[in-house]
């Protein structure tokens, strides 16, 4: 049997096995579907980031959960062997302060572990994916959604920048082509091969065709256009749209290129 890297997975998505310091709030995961413990997070972490709006604390708080997602994704297909269990049961959502801003963390609430098989692995892994989602994801977006009366559809945008960013990153890793094809591979599955009901949704989110738009540095690049705004406009009056956002027209993105603002 294999190993993970429990170190890797706490490293780049924010799971782990222990309760960080300057811990402010701790709730089962599992306990996130009943709407007034989920309200009590989001009021509790949009006043640490000074906002009174529930669908930007929303929003901020999926791309941190979206770390879930990734985690799901890499363990999958990047040959460890074994599956961490990720379910809602079995995950804590911790909000903590760190040194600047509010932090979240995943605990681990029991380190189980599924065997990937050797064969019919894909068939596998595919199940595997429908499930999660299915089960332990579109739920919490759904009562989310309802909780803070915003479209479940930038929720799920902020899964979808997360794992397409993880999909870029590890391409500008790979050394080969080989190691290419076996990057894009998952997510081709994830596009494809998952019924757009796993989601809840009319279409499967993650089928999307990216957009680029020019490198606000280096203009022999491309940088890929966000799927979803994260409203961190909402915040207060010290932030604004990101270069990348989909909301922000040409001619105010040139205008942040020209005065640094990226």
């Amino acid at each position: 049997m294999g190993t993970i890297d429990l170190r890797q997975l706490e490293e780049k998505f924010f799971l782990t096995l222990y309760e960080p310091e300057n811990i402010v709030l701790t709730l089962p995961a599992s306990d996130l579907l009943i709407e007034e413990n989920l309200m009590r997070l989001i009021d509790t972490y949009g006043l640490l980031i000074k906002t009174e709006e529930r669908s930007a604390a929303a929003a901020f708080f999926m791309s941190w959960y979206a770390g879930i997602c990734s985690a799901m994704q890499h363990m999958l297909f990047r040959g460890d062997e074994l599956l961490l269990d990720l379910s809602l049961s079995n995950v804590s959502v911790q909000l903590y302060a760190g040194d600047h801003y509010p932090l979240f963390s995943f605990k681990i609430n029991e380190p189980r572990f599924r065997e990937i098989p050797i064969t019919g692995g894909d068939a596998w892994r595919k199940k595997a994916l429908d499930s999660f989602y299915r089960e332990h994801i579109t739920p919490l977006i759904v009562t989310l959604s309802r909780l803070v009366q915003m479209s479940a559809i930038p929720l799920w945008g902020q899964i979808v920048n997360a794992l397409y960013s993880q999909m870029e990153e590890e391409l500008g890793e790979a050394s080969d082509e080989k190691s290419r094809k076996m990057i894009d591979y998952p997510f081709q599955m994830l596009k494809w091969g998952i019924d757009a009901s796993a989601f809840g949704l009319r279409k499967n989110p993650f089928d999307i065709k990216l957009r680029y738009i020019e490198h606000p540095t280096i203009p022999e690049q491309k940088k890929r256009l966000k799927t979803a705004c994260c409203l961190a406009y909402r915040l207060n009056s010290e932030f604004d749209y990101c270069y990348e956002c989909p909301r922000l027209n040409e001619k105010d993105r040139a205008l942040k290129r020209e005065n640094g603002h990226c």
